[in-house]
């Protein structure tokens, strides 16, 4: 960090502090962390101490600052600012709090550029630590969650993505391997082949039949780098980050992503996936039946949920089974072609 950034920092650090604090931050002494860094944005811990206006002992403090550069995502060319819009229009307080966001405490903006000042979050994340268990606990909390803003919350901000998630998935996936399936691939099964072309030749009407389920705010981007399972005073609390990706999508979208994430890009053994399916859907669809009734103990019309194996399997094959196929005809290391083999025929087996 050169020292000129390092100033700017200090100088919105101090803000922020003072934001944490509800004090004057007049001093602070840091050092950080890169969390997550690429090429369209980076997410550092900073933690430290810092001197507050009247007191004589300075405050410890850890805090997160994203810093997101403007990008294009296929289709979706205001991503880049969509996590700063969440919190800067408020929805965060508005949200059902089965599923947390960090603490905001500064945010800036600049022509090409966001950033978010939140609360730095501690806890279990990521594939080593979130097991079935975790991840289905997770699964319940989103389908609560998602049920709730399907009754009660808005569903035409400007800055959420307006089209579900599946269909845009459908489209940039199937465009790269239409072509690729069009013929024999070296070593992946005929029989895979061709039930996704079926699929693909059907996509029109299965993407229709999708419209008959609620629809709600889906995150986009649920796997185990974005939960965090904070436990503080005895309670565990689930926290959900990195928002960039947030959409009004289709009940079950999340919970076939949240399945998926957990074994496209992890080591997992892909054995153990028909008991993660079963766990994970179960949990959310009871989840989301937590809403079924209002407060006369009348039944809401689309709240008797749940997702049949047909609607798993096609929600998968849309979403994630032709990015599947990409990732194995491009993938030069041969365990990892077995594995999106082995996904694709346990995620693609027919009933009974």
């Amino acid at each position: 960090m050169n020292a000129l950034n390092i100033e700017l920092n200090k100088k919105s650090l101090t803000q922020a502090l003072s934001n944490k604090f509800n004090a004057v931050v007049c001093d602070v002494e840091f050092s950080s962390e890169v969390l997550q860094g690429g090429t369209v944005g980076d997410v550092s811990k900073l933690f430290g101490q810092a001197k507050i206006q009247g007191e004589t002992t300075a405050q410890p403090f850890e805090l997160v600052v994203k810093t997101q550069k403007q990008w294009d995502r296929s289709g979706d060319p205001q991503c880049w600012r969509r996590e700063y819009e969440i919190y800067h229009s408020g929805l965060v307080a508005k949200l059902p709090q089965e599923l947390k966001l960090p603490q905001c405490y500064l945010l800036e903006e600049s022509t090409d550029t966001t950033r978010i000042w939140m609360a730095y979050v501690d806890g279990l994340t990521g594939n080593k630590a979130l097991n079935v268990a975790e991840l289905a606990d997770a699964a319940y909390q989103l389908g609560v969650f998602q049920a709730k803003y399907h009754l009660q919350g808005e569903m035409n901000l400007p800055y959420i993505r307006s089209y579900p998630a599946v269909r845009s998935s459908f489209d940039l996936w199937w465009g790269y391997t239409e072509a690729l399936l069009s013929k024999p691939i070296e070593g992946f099964p005929e029989a895979l082949r061709a039930i996704l072309n079926n699929y693909g030749m059907h996509s029109k009407d299965l993407l229709g039949s999708f419209d008959v389920l609620p629809r709600t705010l889906c995150q986009g981007d649920v796997h185990h780098d974005n939960l965090i399972f904070n436990k503080s005073l005895g309670e565990t609390s689930i926290y959900l980050i990195d928002w960039d990706s947030a959409g009004y999508g289709f009940m079950g979208e999340d919970a076939v992503d949240l399945l998926m994430e957990a074994f496209i890009y992890s080591d997992r053994d892909p054995a153990l996936l028909p008991e993660y399916r079963h766990k994970i859907i179960e949990a959310y669809c009871r989840g989301v039946r937590t809403q079924g009734f209002n407060g006369q103990g009348i039944k809401i019309k689309g709240f008797d949920f749940y997702m049949s194996e047909t609607l798993i399997r096609e929600l998968f094959v849309l979403s994630w089974g032709f990015r599947i196929v990409d990732r194995y005809v491009y993938h030069e290391d041969a365990a990892e072609k077995r594995r999106c083999l082995e996904i694709l025929e346990m995620m693609l087996k027919e009933e009974g």
